[in-house]
């Protein structure tokens, strides 16, 4: 408080010198006061000019001054500083106007001295806290956003900011069909004041306005609904492509109805969230391949030492029955480890397609009758009947016929397996509109209580209970050397009926 005091006495003296000096100026330069006994005095040219430097200079520390009311340099408008800039005009200058007046009248009437330096005093001081506010709203920079002109001005824009904001966003959260629907009505209702503009005139001037109103509207309407068609046909595209796979695509926003803009930035991200779940699944996918492929092969070395040794002592001719028997099913078990482990390498390569693959021009009815012959007195031992359904004429198309040989041996190997003792195995061979179609059908021993989809999935098989031998692996890697082949597997169940469709393009 002491601190504020001091500033506001030190400010008063510099105005009261500054007062004084302006007063000794005038006193000087001019005859105003000879009546009262002053005269007019001859001073030097330097000192007139040292008393305006004085004055000039005690000027600008005030103006500086301005606002700082504790000292600091932080600028503090007080009352009269925050009132409107024009209201603050109006009423300072109209003090100083009056008061210039009665100082007119004064001394033309010839008053006393002490009723011309008041009115002096007064016009001075209403001047000097004129320019002070003006000096704190330039430091503020308040000086034009003071002004009623400029409030005024704000209020309404912020106003129809306000107003456009909330009707955009309305607007935007309603549905399609509802934005439509409020378009279509706000037309209607323009033009039915355009109708009522036109119909209440005897002017040509207003119909051919109102002719013009209109063809701008259509020009308007057209000019929205082309930019919508298109936003659409961009949309679709883009789906399209995103739908048969293309996860890179993206769909350019740029010029999109706003509506549009959010679907086709929310396609977009739903393509990255593909694309990242797509890339780690086939990292996923390559570290399981991985797996089983260094563990199969880490496994395959010390079996087949296993192996060896078994046959060097079924060489060695063991008499024992019990040791026999042993021999006999650590044999039988280890050659299904080895089949196990040879199933599941081939299965990863050929999930990954790291297989080699040498197409030629291959015979289906030669094969087939060779994959048969090898089943033949397997099947018998399992009450099975082959049955071959081939045409008179050769069928080529281009395969790698060792591959190929693979796909039908796990396919006979399958329904071998998996028959019901006393049925028959089809295997049909026919053309269809320049298709090679290869036909495997079997009865199942077991219900079929799952999907073909399941029965595709690797490690899976129709017998639930496993009792029987096998991988699950044989159906799986039929399909997959299949694909690689260029060719197109499809399973079906119908009752215990199990049906294998393969096909190839013919050449």
């Amino acid at each position: 408080m002491k601190q504020m005091l001091r500033h506001e006495i030190f400010r008063g003296f510099l105005i009261a010198l500054l007062g004084v000096d302006v007063f000794i100026t005038l006193c000087l330069g001019s005859y105003l006061f000879t009546d009262y006994g002053i005269g007019h005095i001859d001073v030097h040219p330097f000192v007139t000019g040292l008393l305006i430097v004085i004055g000039m200079s005690l000027f600008a520390m005030i103006m500086r001054s301005a606002g700082h009311y504790k000292g600091n340099e932080q600028v503090e408008p007080n009352f009269f500083d925050r009132v409107p800039f024009e209201v603050y005009l109006a009423v300072d200058g109209r003090i100083i106007l009056g008061l210039m007046g009665l100082l007119a009248y004064a001394i033309r009437l010839i008053f006393g001295f002490e009723l011309i330096f008041f009115l002096l005093s007064g016009i001075y001081l209403a001047a000097i806290f004129m320019c002070m506010s003006i000096a704190v709203r330039c430091k503020t920079r308040t000086l034009i956003s003071n002004t009623l002109v400029y409030m005024v001005l704000d209020f309404i824009v912020t106003s129809w900011r306000k107003f456009t904001d909330g009707v955009r966003y309305y607007f935007s959260n309603l549905t399609f069909i509802w934005q439509v629907l409020l378009v279509v009505a706000g037309l209607m209702f323009a033009d039915c004041i355009l109708l009522f503009w036109v119909t209440n005139t005897y002017s040509w001037m207003r119909a051919e306005a109102a002719i013009v109103l209109k063809i701008a509207e259509c020009l308007v309407l057209g000019f929205i609904g082309a930019k919508y068609a298109i936003g659409y046909q961009k949309i679709r595209e883009g789906t399209e492509i995103i739908a048969a796979g293309d996860t890179d695509y993206k769909i350019e926003t740029k010029g999109l109805p706003k509506s549009m803009e959010q679907q086709a930035v929310h396609l977009n991200n739903i393509n990255i969230g593909v694309a990242n779940a797509v890339t780690k699944q086939l990292r996923s996918e390559k570290l399981k391949t991985e797996l089983i492929t260094n563990v199969s092969h880490d496994i395959k070395t010390p079996l087949t030492s296993i192996i060896n040794y078994i046959d060097l002592i079924q060489k060695e001719n063991v008499q024992t029955q019990p040791l026999k028997d042993y021999v006999e099913v650590l044999d039988r078990q280890s050659n299904r480890l080895k089949k196990l482990i040879e199933d599941l390498v081939e299965a990863s390569k050929a999930s990954t397609g790291n297989i080699t693959v040498n197409l030629a021009t291959t015979g289906l009815k030669l094969l087939l009758n060779q994959s048969a012959g090898e089943y033949e007195e397997k099947a018998e031992k399992a009450g099975l009947q082959l049955t071959m359904i081939l045409p008179e004429d050769e069928i080529y198309i281009l395969s790698d016929g060792r591959l190929l040989w693979r796909v039908f041996d796990n396919l006979l190997n399958n329904a071998c397996k998996y028959s019901r003792p006393g049925t028959r195995i089809y295997v049909s061979l026919e053309k269809q509109d320049g298709k090679a179609v290869v036909i495997f059908r079997n009865v199942s021993k077991t219900q079929l209580n799952i999907s073909p989809d399941e029965l595709m999935e690797r490690f899976v098989r129709g017998d639930s209970s496993r009792n029987t031998e096998g991988s699950g692996l044989g159906l799986s890697i039929a399909q997959s050397l299949t694909e690689i082949l260029n060719g197109s597997m499809t399973l079906s169940i119908d009752g215990d009926l199990f049906k294998v469709t393969i096909t190839f393009d013919v050449i």
